[in-house]
């Protein structure tokens, strides 16, 4: 212990400088820590406002409920597309046309048969017959590409063709 004693008693002045000089060295540790975390402390706050002034966290909620509402919306859009697909499907989509004369006497094609039908081959079939005297119209239903009623060649031309349509 005693040699301790003099170590420290010959080269205290030393010992004290160093000291001094290792307080020093953690002071101006300790400014440039302050000056960086200042740099950082701002930094951070201008992160954490948004752009009305709310702070990170207030953001990311309303983040949150934006989603939560566009999910909404797009299950909501999802299901009226739904219900306007099945209404267009069953729509008139295409038209076949033949035109004939329906009898030898007559010309220029004045006499009709129209196919109107969905995606699914449904609607109806008209067909207008012109005479000199009088002009008769027969309507029949079609489902699925034929009818329960019998029909004529232009009538099976009509449907054939609107059916190509739909295909």
């Amino acid at each position: 212990m005693n040699n301790i004693d003099k170590v420290i008693g010959t080269n205290s002045s030393y010992i004290i400088l160093g000291l001094v000089l290792v307080v020093f060295v953690l002071m101006l540790m300790q400014l440039l820590l302050y000056h960086r975390f200042k740099e950082v402390s701002k930094k951070y706050r201008l992160l954490t406002r948004g752009p009305s002034g709310a702070d990170l966290e207030e953001i990311l909620h309303q983040y949150a409920n934006d989603v939560i509402n566009l999910e909404k919306n797009k299950n909501e859009l999802m299901h009226e597309y739904a219900i306007l697909k099945e209404q267009v499907a069953q729509s008139i989509h295409n038209i076949g046309l033949v035109r004939f004369n329906a009898f030898e006497n007559m010309g220029s094609d004045l006499s009709f048969s129209i196919a109107m039908l969905d995606r699914r081959g449904d609607g109806v079939i008209l067909t207008g017959l012109y005479g000199r005297d009088e002009t008769r119209l027969y309507a029949k239903p079609i489902r699925k590409g034929t009818s329960d009623y019998s029909l004529t060649e232009e009538e099976k031309i009509a449907i054939q063709r609107s059916l190509e349509k739909i295909e």
